[in-house]
């Protein structure tokens, strides 16, 4: 490529050190570490509920009911949802409202969150959805069948019958998984009335599609979503969203859907919080130790962050350079209160840590976070230090990076 005269601006995360990490790179490692901490909290579950099909069930049931909840109020507010729906989608007055318009939904959710692929079909009878990559891919097979339940919301809610109704006229299935060791995820929803077919149940959603699917061939398939390929996403209908409208999008409904809702069945696995909690702590306090264990491991985060080598290894700086750009990359806005070879402190909002999403706070994040970075310091820079946040209840609440003696160290 010939010298530009001029390069095009872009946001990015800056490192305490002075790298930047460019917004496309900073909003792939949002999603991943997101998903990171889904696969943590799913662990969690196993542990609960070695039950797969109960298990299962449970988050699938209450992920359609968390989806449906957005216009359960009445009539008049599902009216109110669809109309804005379709206005924000430039969805023709032309289009009946029925079920297959909630692949839209669907299809902006995957490409929000770097699942990229393509739709195969969309049609009134038939919507094919074949996926190259998926962030979310190390989670589970859980989550592949919790993602059903969601979808079968979506294409509930378009179908503009009763609020919160389950009418299921699609059937919706899974047909290939990542998660699960295929090469694609592949979802296919076709019309029950169409095909002739079944009403599903919730462990139902894993099973063929009725017509044949398409498979595009390898060379053809594709490593990002539009987002990043194309700095903008461009739906059915034309209607477009910017990189960073869905970046500042995907960093709050991410948490939603992947650990908020599953959350809501797999604390009431557990007999009490207590027992939920400490579970909690060691899953993910044994994360955090693994994320450092192979010396290269250290050695690509001190070359990604760009460490100077004045630096050394045993130094709280790089775990405190990790957490900041963690937090940066993931939107969450913070403050250096103390940043040097003795310890760091990092200031942040109670509000913008836990409240991703304004209408669910998860103090999980901070519970899980807190285990996952302490445990992350002892292989990353070494025993002697610590990582714990104080101020959890208040306004404010103060990462620590520092030393600390605990005679029951998890």
């Amino acid at each position: 490529m010939a010298l530009r005269e001029h390069v095009e601006a872009c946001r990015g995360v800056e490192t305490p050190f002075g790298k930047i990490i460019p917004e496309k790179e900073a909003y792939s490692y949002c999603l991943r570490t997101i998903a990171a901490f889904s696969a943590n909290i799913f662990q969690v579950m196993r542990l609960l509920n070695d039950d797969w099909e109960d298990r299962t069930a449970s988050i699938t049931e209450i992920a359609n009911m968390m989806n449906c909840a957005a216009c359960a109020g009445g009539e008049g507010q599902l009216r109110e949802y669809l109309d804005q729906f379709y206005d924000d989608w430039n969805i023709p007055e032309l289009v009946d409202r029925e079920a297959w318009i909630g692949a839209i939904w669907g299809d902006y959710g995957d490409e929000a969150e770097d699942m990229a692929g393509r739709v195969i079909q969309f049609t009134k009878n038939r919507v094919e959805k074949e996926l190259d990559t998926c962030p979310w891919d190390i989670v589970g097979s859980e989550m592949c069948n919790m993602t059903t339940g969601m979808f079968t919301a979506n294409f509930d809610i378009a179908a503009g019958d009763k609020p919160g109704a389950i009418t299921n006229d699609v059937q919706l299935n899974m047909c290939e998984a990542r998660g699960c060791g295929d090469r694609h995820c592949r979802v296919v929803a076709e019309r029950l009335d169409h095909y002739g077919l079944e009403r599903q149940g919730w462990l139902d959603h894993r099973g063929p599609s009725h017509d044949p699917v398409h498979n595009t061939p390898e060379e053809r398939c594709v490593r990002h979503a539009q987002g990043i390929r194309n700095g903008q996403y461009t739906q059915t209908f034309g209607e477009e969203n910017s990189l960073e409208w869905q970046y500042n999008w995907v960093a709050q409904m991410g948490w939603v859907w992947s650990i908020s809702f599953p959350l809501i069945a797999i604390r009431d696995m557990a007999d009490d919080d207590e027992t939920f909690e400490r579970f909690l702590q060691i899953v993910f306090a044994t994360a955090g130790k693994n994320s450092f264990i192979d010396p290269f491991a250290r050695e690509g985060l001190r070359a990604w962050l760009d460490v100077p080598r004045e630096i050394g290894d045993n130094d709280p700086r790089l775990m405190g350079a990790y957490i900041a750009a963690v937090m940066g990359c993931q939107l969450v806005p913070f403050e250096w209160e103390a940043f040097d070879k003795d310890g760091v402190t990092i200031k942040v909002s109670t509000d913008d840590f836990n409240g991703r999403f304004p209408m669910a706070p998860l103090d999980e994040i901070t519970m899980g976070y807190e285990a996952h970075w302490n445990g992350a310091v002892k292989t990353l820079v070494s025993p002697e230090w610590s990582v714990w946040i104080d101020g959890k209840d208040d306004e404010f609440q103060y990462i620590n990076v520092g030393r600390k003696i605990d005679p029951r160290m998890l």
